[in-house]
């Protein structure tokens, strides 16, 4: 079979746990022997693939997908979705844009049948593969649509996160056992209130990750309010075996969004044998369970207290050997061939 995987246009500027399921998903899918072509819209035809994968329900893929549908192709999404009314409430950028959030979300609450482009694009696709049972409850209920067309995939760490050494970084860096938070500067990820919580805190925290274009005044707040309680280390890339030994040198690594679906870089962490605190927001508990300390997004004290649970819990492996027992891309790639296989009769 032959499958064409497409994200929204601007997608890989600045690329983060998205981008990153697009590519393991690849990655694993070639090793099973499955053929997959990143869509190149000045060069490939729809009629040459049986199977468009679009990644994320962002409105720009909706013309591809409309375009694929009277040709036959199957349409699969992974919509990569959470809609979350506390953080419309607490959203960065004013009372503005604070009420046009929450007015959206309580519209798809109160109207499901409401349409909107990514309700469109779920109409379109023949499967839906949320990351989560608790993804899949909220696409159905905001969106009004039939979980039959739904085949839950939980996402995976790459197992070479097992291995982590702390060497590397500490070398680099100078520091041990710190706090360490990954990702994208920007609003949803909610590094400010992270970083209120911890002011003053007698861990170090480090943040990794770079400001995303449109949020450069978010990244400056952060910046004025972290001072010197905060190393700011310019994004990794993921295959830099340095991300890996950041993990490992790190006491407790802090998941901090607004909304996880569940944080691809906590499952990494955790396999790096980090201690975890994370979000209570999103399909988190889904995944991690009893293995992690969770906090209130909107609440510092929150995340300050989840924190130092973390940081006088014992390192252990159980939360590795959970890890690579539940969550590997090996399964993610066998779930999706499933998905394949039923829609293309096989």
């Amino acid at each position: 079979m032959k499958i064409a995987f497409f994200a929204y246009p601007h997608s890989f500027q600045v690329p983060g746990g998205g981008e990153i399921l697009l590519l393991k998903t690849k990655e694993s899918l070639e090793k099973k022997g499955v053929s997959i072509k990143l869509f190149n819209q000045w060069e490939d035809k729809l009629k040459n693939f049986d199977v468009l994968h679009v990644f994320g329900s962002v409105k720009d893929c909706l013309g591809l997908m409309e375009a694929a549908k009277p040709l036959g192709i199957k349409i699969v999404i992974s919509p990569v979705f959470w809609s979350t009314l506390n953080r419309a409430l607490h959203e960065y950028g004013g009372i503005k844009k604070r009420l046009d959030m929450a007015i959206r979300h309580l519209a798809k609450t109160a109207f499901p049948f409401m349409p909107s482009s990514r309700k469109k694009m779920l109409q379109l696709s023949d499967m839906i593969l949320p990351n989560s049972k608790a993804e899949a409850n909220q696409v159905a209920r905001l969106f009004a649509v039939d979980k039959k067309k739904m085949h839950v995939c939980y996402l995976a760490a790459d197992e070479r996160f097992s291995k982590a050494k702390p060497d590397e970084f500490i070398a680099k860096f100078g520091i041990r056992d710190f706090v360490l938070s990954v990702g994208r500067i920007e609003p949803r990820k909610n590094q400010l209130n992270l970083i209120k919580a911890l002011k003053g805190y007698d861990k170090k925290l480090a943040i990794i990750g770079n400001s995303v274009l449109g949020y450069e005044k978010y990244y400056e707040e952060c910046r004025r309010m972290a001072g010197d309680d905060v190393l700011f280390i310019n994004n990794i890339n993921h295959e830099n075996p340095l991300l890996v030994s950041a993990y490992a040198a790190a006491r407790v690594f802090v998941l901090q969004g607004w909304f996880e679906t569940p944080g691809l870089a906590a499952l990494e962490a955790g396999l790096a044998g980090a201690n975890l605190a994370v979000t209570n927001a999103g399909s988190t508990r889904e995944y991690f369970k009893g293995y992690a300390e969770y906090f209130n997004p909107a609440s510092p004290k929150s995340i300050r207290a989840a924190v130092s649970r973390a940081l006088i819990k014992e390192k252990t492996s159980e939360l590795r050997e959970y890890i690579l027992d539940n969550f590997t891309w090996e399964k993610y790639a066998e779930e999706n061939i499933k998905v394949y296989n039923q829609l293309l009769g096989r």
